[in-house]
This record gives C-alpha cells, structure tokens and sequence, in this order.
C-alpha cells in the first residue's frame, strides 16, 4: 500500500513526500520524509564539535524489492554526540523534518543538518521498543525537546508500520553480497558486516559484555560490547554487526573488533531473516569444552544452560539480586562458585521424607526419595570487592534443579559412579574462570536454582 497523500493545498504543517518521488532540483530545506530503516552507524565524532550518523532507509516507492540495492542514505550532522539517534533495530521508523537533499553515488542522500533546525524522530515498528517498553503512537526518541504529532502522522505510520512488517516477512532485506559469512572473516581485507545469533552474552566487567556468536557458516566468534552502547542485546537474538574486522592478535579465540562508529542491531520480530538464522544456527560448546581441557582456563567458560523459555529474561547481577527491591520471583543471574557446602561430595544427595518433609543423610539408608542440598558460596563482577557471601542453593525436593547435575539424584554412598560424576560435576564448577549462567526463583528469602543445567 502507497502512503496516504497529503492534499495540494493542506492545513498541515508538513508536506512528506515518498523517497522516490523526493524532488532532487529542490536547493531548499524544506524535504520531510518517512523511512525504514534498513542500516545505521552508531553516532561518531568526525572532528572538533561536529558529530555525525548514516543512516540507509527504504519505503513502498525505494527498496530492494522495486530495483537490486535500492535504499536512499541519510546523513544526520550534530554539535553533540547526545543529539544524534542510537538506532538499536533494523525495520524501525525514521521520520525527518527539514532535510537537504542531494544525489550521491547515484543514490539520494538526504542531509539533516540539526544545528540548522532539521529534527529527527524514532518510531518502533514493533509491539515493544528495542529496549523492551511498549510501543505507543509517539516517538520512542527525538531530537530536540519535543516530537510534533498531526494527524497525518497517525495515518502515515500505520501504513508504514504495516508495509515494514509485511516486507521484513517476505523479504531478506539484507541479501547475501551485504554481509560476510564468519567462516571467512579471517581472509577479508577490509572492514564488514555480520549477520549472526547470539548465543551467549557474559559481563566481562561492569562496563562491558562480551558476546558469543555464530552465522550460518557455522563459525563461533567473540566480540567486546560496551553495554552503555549496547544496553538491549540478548542470548538467542539475531542481529546484524555493522563494520567489524577480524582480530589477528587473538590467540586462544575467534575475535571480531568492533570500531566506534560500528553498530549492533536488532531486527523487528517479523523479520524473515532473523527467523532463518535463529532457527538454523544451534548452540555450540566445543569452543568451552577444549577450554576445560587446559590446566587453566584462560578465559571464562560458561558452564550451563538456561532452559530456552527465560531466553528474554534480562540479567540480574548479585548485588542487586540481594540488595536490590525488586518484587520479582524469578531471574537471570551469572555468577562464579567460590566454595561448594558440604565440603564432602558423598553427602550432596539426602534422603527426603515427603510426608514429615524431613532430610537425613543417605548413608546406610534403604531407598526413599533422593534429592540433591547444596549450597554454591558464589561471587560476580558486582561483588568481587566486598567481604560479603552469596550463597545460592540448589535444594531439589519440591522439583526445582532437578536436572542440574548430569547424574540424577541417588545414594552417593553407595553408588561409586555417580559419586565420581558429581564429584567432577563439583570440581568444574568450583574451577578458575568457571561461570553458572542460572535461573533462580526467591522463595522466602532464599534463591534455588531452576531450569538450568550444566552441559
């Protein structure tokens, strides 16, 4: 569907005017659009006060779809890196007010200058905003200290809205000669882009995340993302890398670097991209498992996995889950094991009475219900310079971590196998750079690990 025109002679304060038909003689300022968004650089520094973002936008009349490689660029130029749009997610809404424009490499490219009263304004093209609040009929960002808003807006995103959805869902968007498969980052020669999933996102330190990912090549690589840059990036999303270089100096690990105008981006949940590469990339621990080989792990290996529905359960770190206020019952944490009680690991498994609902040793007893009690002293980046505790419990009598450990819960005593099982099950965790990435319910006070076993 075509956008809704604005009749000749309007009460409207603005005129929008599709991408094609933009008229490119125009010298004035006067050229206000809509856009999807297809690509994006995060904002950057070109020198003293002047900072700038590239943005690559389609609509109904300039896409892919109408003619190979169609999208027009636009070039937002600010005093302030604050003034500029952070655009987290492909398929999203760009509308601009008072744009110059002009042909560029064969491309319209429209020049948004905001020191010379050009605006810009960011709408969600999906339920939630990339930051996860949900969308309203207003902007989710803008620049200056207010977004217009006539009733031709309302029209005119909708109608986009719809058309964005419906060409994420039927096309790749991104085609295949945009990006670069993983498997030959090493050999490029210039700077690229990824289409990848995350499996994995560990705080390395208060500051930073680092991100596991692998593309349908098959390739596992890592990269260093600042969260204040990158606050909406989670395990199992897909997202497009734009301008990584493959780091040569990396010895242990596959590592793309990252520059400052580089982005990372999500796609609108109908995009059929994103769907095909979360589908068919699975998660991969060979990289972890040849770690654990080593007499020492030179970087953190995660050691578990969280059942796939808290898959969008953002991470909670150890000071906030016990100092914090929060009036959830269930969170994400990743933590490190410092000390694991009891100290004997024939007497992790109890023998639980359901009907007194008592707990006693499993040493010459004959049968009954086998649970695993223990409790993990743990640590993380939030609390590795205070004296406190943390403890963590793994108690399994009511269901909760049952499947925790590889060995099902049986008299230890008595059963020298599953001894030796938990026994290495233990020493994994309590070694240098092991982390448990966990699921953990507050239940009076306490937390218990749930839905989470070590792979």
């Amino acid at each position: 569907p075509s956008r809704p025109k604005s009749p000749a002679k309007s009460n409207h304060k603005y005129e929008y005017t599709e991408l094609s038909k933009t008229p490119l003689s125009s010298s004035d300022q006067n050229n206000h659009f809509y856009g999807v968004i297809v690509d994006a650089t995060f904002p950057y520094k070109v020198k003293q006060d002047r900072y700038i973002c590239v943005l690559k936008v389609i609509d109904p009349t300039l896409n892919p779809k109408v003619k190979a490689d169609q999208f027009a660029q636009v070039v937002i130029y600010a005093k302030r890196f604050e003034d500029l749009p952070i655009v987290h997610r492909i398929g999203d809404i760009i509308r601009v007010h008072r744009a110059h424009v002009r042909i560029w490499q064969s491309k319209t490219q429209f020049n948004v200058y905001l020191t010379y009263k050009s605006s810009w304004a960011l709408y969600s093209a999906d339920k939630y905003t990339p930051l996860g609040q949900a969308s309203t009929d207003g902007p989710y960002a803008f620049s200056g200290k207010k977004a217009t808003h006539e009733k031709q807006d309302s029209a005119i995103q909708n109608a986009l809205r719809k058309w964005a959805n419906a060409f994420f869902n039927q096309n790749n968007v991104i085609n295949d000669s945009q990006y670069t498969q993983l498997s030959k980052a090493a050999k490029a020669t210039k700077d690229f882009d990824v289409v990848a999933k995350i499996l994995q996102v560990f705080e390395l330190d208060e500051y930073t995340n680092e991100l596991k990912i692998r593309d349908q090549s098959g390739e596992v690589y890592y990269t260093l993302a600042l969260k204040l840059k990158f606050p909406h990036l989670k395990a199992g999303s897909v997202v497009k890398i734009r301008s990584a270089t493959h780091d040569e100096t990396s010895v242990n690990k596959k590592v793309l670097v990252l520059q400052h105008y580089s982005n990372i981006m999500t796609f609108i949940g109908s995009s059929k991209l994103a769907a095909v590469v979360s589908q068919k990339v699975a998660n991969e621990r060979n990289s972890e498992k040849a770690t654990l080989k080593n007499k020492v792990s030179m970087t953190p290996v995660v050691l578990t996995e969280v059942d796939k529905k808290h898959n969008g359960l953002t991470n909670t770190n150890l000071s906030d889950l016990f100092h914090g206020d929060s009036k959830d019952s269930t969170f994400r944490t990743c933590f490190y094991v410092t000390k694991v009680e009891p100290a004997n690991h024939l007497e992790a498994v109890k023998v639980y009475d359901k009907k007194t609902k008592k707990v006693s040793s499993a040493k010459g007893s004959k049968g009954g219900d086998y649970i695993y009690q223990l409790q993990f002293l743990v640590k993380d980046v939030s609390t590795q310079f205070n004296n406190n505790v943390y403890r963590i419990l793994l108690y399994t009598h009511e269901g909760l971590g049952a499947n925790f450990f590889p060995q099902k819960a049986t008299n230890l005593h008595s059963d020298s196998k599953a001894a030796s099982k938990v026994k290495e099950s233990v020493e994994l965790l309590t070694r240098f750079n092991s982390w448990v990435d966990a699921v953990v319910e507050r239940r009076n006070g306490y937390f218990f690990i749930k839905d989470t076993k070590l792979v």
